[in-house]
Formats: structure tokens, C-alpha cells, sequence
């Protein structure tokens, strides 16, 4: 895996009603559409705490500016807006350099 990339990890709750399923149709889009012509783009993880149903994004880039680019364009990006129409509450958009 690339040294020193940005780690963004954020998590959030899906609304009443939508299932895993009609989330990860719609992560299979993201991942297949724009974030993989994206500058810098290295991966993107999804999770689930089947505990309480939260789930968790872990997304990588080479580098701040090539994430900060990705989160620039999110508004623009159809599937994006896909996804946050399922989203009830979105948490913890943090950042962290992956050192080895």
C-alpha cells in the first residue's frame, strides 16, 4: 500500500426503510463511476456494525490535496447525491496520514 496517503473515516446511519442492500448497489456506482478517475484515489471501504446498524467509510488518497479534490467534486457527482439521499445522520469526517 502507498506511504504517507490520507485516510479520511467517517461514519453514518442509513434513513428507516432503506436496506444494505439499496446502499451497496449504490457504493458499487461510486466505486465504479467518479471517484475511481479521481486524482490520488487509492481505495474506498465500507462497514457495518450489524450491533447497531452504523456503517463506516474508510477512504484513501495519495495525498490531502488529491482527498480535498475528491471532497470538492462530491456535490457534482450524481451518486454522491444518491447516497445522501439515504443517509439519516452523517458523523465523524476526520483525517489521518497513513505512515508506515
Amino acid at each position: 500500500m502507498t506511504t504517507n496517503h490520507c485516510v479520511e473515516v467517517a461514519s453514518f446511519m442509513l434513513k428507516p426503510g432503506v436496506t444494505d442492500e439499496q446502499l451497496l448497489a449504490i457504493e458499487a456506482k461510486i466505486r465504479g463511476g467518479a471517484i475511481a478517475s479521481m486524482p490520488g484515489f487509492i481505495s474506498r471501504e465500507l462497514c457495518k456494525d450489524d450491533a447497531n446498524g452504523e456503517w463506516l467509510i474508510v477512504m484513501r488518497f495519495a495525498s490531502r490535496v488529491d482527498m480535498d479534490g475528491w471532497l470538492a467534486a462530491v456535490r457534482s457527482v450524481p451518486e454522491m447525491r444518491e447516497l445522501g439521499a439515504v443517509i439519516a445522520s452523517f458523523h465523524l469526517n476526520r483525517f489521518f496520514t497513513h505512515r508506515t
